[in-house]
């Protein structure tokens, strides 16, 4: 199984079995530990090896996890992780968890990728048209890109809205070849 697939699986099983408004605060507890190991080979190390057995894993977790106060649920849920021996995937199971939760939520991310930073009213209107057109809560993500000449391009999940100067002379371009060909 790929760790797409272990994600998946744990996302399922997080939205699942806890209570909705828990769920926040397991994702970010997670992301407290995930930030923890990444610096810490030898944590890393403990937690993804076969050398301890998994009381001694359950019980550094526990110790580890109080110093950061991370609730009883974001424990169990990365024992849970731990002891399946699916650590390596802990980043795409925070992914694919996050967007699950979003999903549940009906709420979206939407990158706008532009050549400035753009404007917090001009983020807001934008917001405000995504929603209509996607029916979810939007939540906007500006990217700057200095390689685009003018306007912007929004990523709402798998779908792309390009209203940038170099999309609008790809698209010029398209239907000029399309109509000296048809001649």
């Amino acid at each position: 199984m790929n760790k797409n697939q272990i994600a998946k699986k744990y996302s399922r099983t997080l939205i699942n079995t806890f209570n909705i408004a828990d769920i926040s605060g397991i994702l970010d507890g997670l992301q407290i530990f995930s930030k923890v190991i990444d610096a810490n080979k030898k944590l890393k190390l403990l937690f993804a090896s076969r050398i301890f057995t998994d009381d001694e894993k359950a019980q550094a977790l526990k110790t580890l996890l109080s110093y950061f106060k991370i609730s009883q649920q974001t424990e169990k849920f990365l024992k849970l992780i731990i002891m399946q021996g699916h650590l390596p995937a802990l980043r795409e199971i925070i992914k694919a968890s996050t967007d699950a939760f979003s999903e549940r939520l009906k709420k979206v991310t939407a990158l706008v990728v532009s050549p400035v930073a753009l404007e917090k009213i001009y983020l807001d209107r934008l917001k405000n048209v995504l929603k209509t057109l996607t029916q979810r809560d939007v939540d906007v993500e500006n990217k700057i890109d200095t390689s685009l000449l003018g306007g912007f391009i929004v990523k709402v999940g798998s779908t792309v809205y390009d209203s940038s100067l170099k999309g609008q002379f790809r698209l010029l371009r398209t239907e000029l070849t399309k109509n000296i060909s048809m001649n």
